[in-house]
């Protein structure tokens, strides 16, 4: 933790010592075996920024790769030292992969895109023309997306704007992590240390002054994705947990409703088979079994939901750093 504040500082003073005239966008690029995406991304970055007055700093993290994607980022921060890298000690996931550039950028802005090019780098120009015009978070908002299965677009659709709805945040519909943060609220996002990362949502909740560039999403380029159909809709249940208190509150509204149902039927039956006809024979044997399988099946639910927030505060408690550096060349940074 020292050694992250004494990275931070280092960031804060290099900023300082620019010329106030120069304004420098740090692009951070998370990445797990990109190996064939890498170069062609870097080659679109800087080819976007030739035309731009800003300086380019290029932050690769290496979230756990095992082919040859680090060892071509080294080379590269050789020959241009607008590269940067930091190579964390195992995969620590994609969102704190994020969180690691974002503590150790240098830019007066940054932009966070991932390395599969289905994110258009060009957009990125577009983005720092809303910047210049006072916004601090620029939100990269998906018209269409190439390459993706019918189910997961669909997945995709009823998530986001579930999510709207439950939430007390403003969510960006259709937004993924691809997005422009001013300086400020980069910080603010720096200020918050909370395991459980959702950085889309978070990037909401901070608030400043906040706008939406459109783009046509991409198919990847290479390789395959590392966010499967399981693995976002881990990422969609993580966001809920985050964001929303609802999964608590429809425990409260199902067990009402439940009791009063079972309190009506009672009723119902004792009326039925007393004063109007007879009960039918081993009735009260279904009816038994059936409320039995529904109930338990209703606690495991329930139980399951209040679980997913216990194991945040869990989480929360042990207070355990979001990742851990293997290997930098960022100024300031212990590895």
């Amino acid at each position: 933790m020292q050694g992250l504040q004494a990275a931070r500082r280092t960031a804060t003073m290099e900023r300082m010592n620019r010329d106030s005239e120069t304004k420098r966008v740090s692009v951070i690029v998370p990445f797990l075996n990109e190996q064939e995406n890498l170069p062609l991304l870097y080659d679109r970055c800087t080819q976007v920024f030739k035309s731009q007055e800003e300086e380019l700093e290029l932050v690769f993290i290496d979230d756990g790769s095992s082919d040859g994607s680090l060892s071509w980022v080294k080379q590269t921060a050789e020959k241009d030292p607008t590269v940067k890298y930091i190579q964390l000690s195992r995969n620590f996931g994609h969102q704190r992969a994020i969180t690691s550039g974002m503590n150790l950028c240098t830019g007066d802005a940054a932009v966070i895109i991932d390395a599969d090019l289905q994110d258009p780098p060009e957009v990125i120009a577009e983005m720092i023309v809303k910047w210049k015009e006072g916004f601090e978070v620029v939100h990269a908002v998906r018209s269409s997306r190439k390459g993706e299965s019918g189910l997961k677009k669909l997945l995709a659709h009823i998530f986001y704007r579930l999510l709207s709805k439950m939430t007390e945040v403003d969510m960006v519909v259709d937004a993924g992590d691809f997005r422009l943060l001013d300086r400020k609220a980069l910080d603010a996002l720096n200020s918050m240390p909370e395991q459980h990362r959702y950085m889309r949502g978070l990037a909401s909740w901070i608030g400043f002054s906040q706008t939406t560039v459109e783009y046509e999403r991409d198919a990847r380029h290479a390789g395959v994705t590392k966010y499967p159909l399981i693995k976002s809709i881990s990422l969609a249940l993580n966001a809920i947990t985050s964001f929303s208190g609802t999964p608590l509150r429809f425990i409260f509204y199902m067990g009402s409703v439940l009791c009063t149902l079972s309190l009506g039927l009672a009723i119902y039956l004792f009326i039925m088979w007393n004063f109007i006809q007879s009960s039918p024979q081993h009735a009260g044997t279904t009816y038994l079994t059936l409320a039995i399988f529904f109930v338990s099946g209703l606690q495991m639910l329930c139980m399951g939901i209040l679980g997913q927030y216990l194991r945040r505060v869990f989480d929360e408690i042990k207070n355990r750093p979001l990742y851990l550096i293997k290997q930098t060349n960022c100024e300031g940074a212990t590895s």
